[in-house]
């Protein structure tokens, strides 16, 4: 089975959690109304979807890996950009309520996150993976997440605590 899932639902965990946890961010700041924050929520998980509907492999989570990266670093991450849009946030704004340096991997059966270039990174979502225990192991280098881990550091890891709650 190497074929891309293109369902929406079969992609949907995954989606779900990283919206979720983008629109959580969003809610610590009091700025928003809840039908915003829900509108936003609801747009990043189509647009998310949509994105990833060709690059997701959950027979090789760490394939497009890469691709589907979440990356803020002083510019804002495209498709963040696009849904806030829809409910009327400038990118100002948006880097008003969000934290400057982001990094959010959406992977099959696993989603993390890192806030600041040092920082810890968080699982958000996890999932048994369907691979099987005998396959071989991924090559840890050729995943998004792992260049930062294996990048090296010129400053000892800070540890951020992001607690999200409903």
């Amino acid at each position: 089975m190497n074929q891309a899932y293109s369902s929406r639902s079969e992609i949907g965990p995954e989606v779900t959690a990283a919206a979720t946890f983008v629109s959580r961010l969003l809610r610590t700041r009091g700025f928003l109304s809840e039908h915003q924050l829900h509108d936003f929520r609801d747009c990043l998980q189509q647009s998310l979807s949509e994105h990833y509907q060709n690059h997701w492999f959950p027979d090789r989570p760490q394939k497009g890996s890469g691709y589907r990266c979440i990356r803020m670093n002083h510019e804002m991450d495209p498709i963040i950009g696009r849904a806030a849009g829809r409910i009327g946030l400038t990118s100002d704004q948006l880097f008003a309520l969000l934290p400057r340096e982001l990094t959010l991997w959406v992977d099959p059966f696993e989603v993390s996150y890192r806030i600041g270039e040092d920082g810890s990174i968080c699982v958000l979502y996890e999932a048994e993976s369907l691979a099987p225990a005998a396959a071989p192991s991924p090559d840890p280098t050729h995943n998004c997440k792992n260049q930062f881990l294996i990048g090296g550091r010129t400053s000892p890891p800070k540890n951020y605590l992001m607690t999200v709650s409903s």
